[in-house]
């Protein structure tokens, strides 16, 4: 009945004088539905009194409501017909009803109701009401006064319950005070001996919790209690049996579907929403996690990067400690090439550095003579290649300071001296 649950069913009669209206307001519990609120009032335009029923009772959008109200020269009755859909029903009907009535207005418009269905032979006893087209578009007319609009609008004989006998007696004081419904007709209250009502109102007791004082309150709210009771077993339960009875333009009633809809969407965004921002909240934090992994892998590498650098000037360091410590000082070899320098560097260029790494020789050199080009005399000698060779003046003391490193590595090493082939011969 309702998106959320089952929503309360508010029913308004408008009695046949138009200008009394009663209404009731009912709930589904448990054991079957109770009378919540209900109220009457009176005024010369049913629509004001209407308006005050509905205030009354509170009647919000979230109530479904109804309305029962006779239609000006409006006839009902009572046929068997196959059971088919609603369309299929609403054609067979207008083919019975020249046979059921004696006068047909020209455009008219009917709705009916399902009392009973036979599911052996597929037959279902219909009940239903007929009403020229113009008492129609007069009532839209007037609801449009309304400060509420109706889901449905039915004629108050088609509330009547169809699990009553068809020889029960009802007496419906709002819309026929003179006349009671029996066998499927209205009949005059003078012919009938037994007493009126009373399957109806065992039948109200039955599927309704009602006040204290149930007898002067049923005469009263009688009609208005079977149809909020009619609408909530079958009108707002079967999709048929609201398209049975539907007569009022759009406009005219509540968009439930569309509200809805509208509610369904809002959900559907907001259960989206959820689940986005749980699936944000745990992507976000994998990716933190991630981020932190990435940060603690990437310290890791250039910690590993650093200690690579650190072993490799290591393994440097260490290959430099053993040569040197494998160096003899003052080793033949070294004082040999010493001594050869000197004898062939010229007597104005003073030696002030000496080093000896790996038959690399590494000189520096200081000499007053600002035109002597060393790289050309180093070039000249046998047994040294001049790898690299930089020379600079200084112009406060007219020194040169000259660094050249030397490669003796592929040259001939200088031939001993006359003492040492004595020597090695001795």
């Amino acid at each position: 009945m309702g998106v959320l649950g089952s929503p309360e069913i508010a029913a308004l009669v408008c009695c046949s004088n138009r200008t009394v209206v009663h209404g009731v307001r009912m709930r589904k519990y448990a054991r079957g539905f109770e009378v919540v609120k209900y109220a009457s009032a009176e005024h010369a335009e049913w629509q004001l009194a209407a308006n005050r029923v509905l205030k009354d009772l509170a009647v919000n959008s979230s109530v479904y409501s109804v309305l029962a109200v006779k239609l000006d020269q409006c006839e009902v009755f009572e046929c068997a017909l196959p059971s088919a859909s609603v369309e299929v029903m609403r054609e067979a009907l207008r083919f019975e009803v020249p046979r059921q009535l004696l006068s047909v207005p020209a455009d008219f418009r009917l709705q009916y109701a399902l009392l009973s269905n036979n599911e052996e032979n597929g037959i279902s006893r219909v009940r239903c009401a007929v009403f020229p087209e113009s008492s129609l578009h007069k009532l839209a007319s007037e609801l449009t006064s309304v400060n509420g609009k109706f889901d449905a609008v039915i004629n108050p004989v088609l509330a009547l319950p169809g699990v009553l006998p068809p020889d029960a007696v009802s007496l419906l004081e709002d819309v026929e005070d003179k006349l009671v419904w029996q066998n499927g007709f209205w009949q005059q209250i003078d012919e009938i001996s037994c007493a009126c009502n009373r399957e109806l109102d065992s039948c109200l007791k039955k599927h309704c919790q009602l006040p204290d004082d149930s007898a002067d309150w049923l005469k009263t709210y009688r009609s208005a209690l079977c149809s909020a009771l009619f609408a909530a077993q079958t009108l707002f339960v079967d999709n048929k049996a609201l398209a049975a009875v539907s007569i009022l333009p759009d406009y005219l009633r509540p968009a439930r579907y569309r509200n809805a809809l509208r509610l369904m969407a809002l959900l559907a965004v907001l259960l989206v929403t959820v689940n986005v921002f749980r699936y944000a909240g745990g992507f976000i934090g994998e990716y933190r996690e991630y981020r932190k992994l990435y940060a603690s892998v990437k310290n890791m590498r250039s910690k590993v990067q650093d200690l690579r650098k650190k072993v490799k000037n290591g393994k440097k360091e260490l290959k430099e400690n053993q040569r040197t410590a494998e160096l003899k000082l003052g080793s033949r070899e070294c004082l040999g090439y010493l001594g050869y320098l000197s004898e062939k560097l010229p007597e104005d260029v003073h030696l002030a550095n000496f080093r000896w790494n790996e038959e690399i020789m590494d000189l520096n050199l200081q000499t007053t003579s600002p035109e002597l080009d060393l790289v050309s005399f180093f070039n000249r000698l046998p047994g040294v290649k001049v790898i690299s060779a930089s020379q600079r003046t200084n112009q406060a003391n007219n020194f040169t300071n000259a660094n050249v490193k030397l490669s003796v590595q592929e040259a001939k090493k200088p031939a001993k001296s006359f003492k040492t082939k004595k020597k090695a011969k001795k």
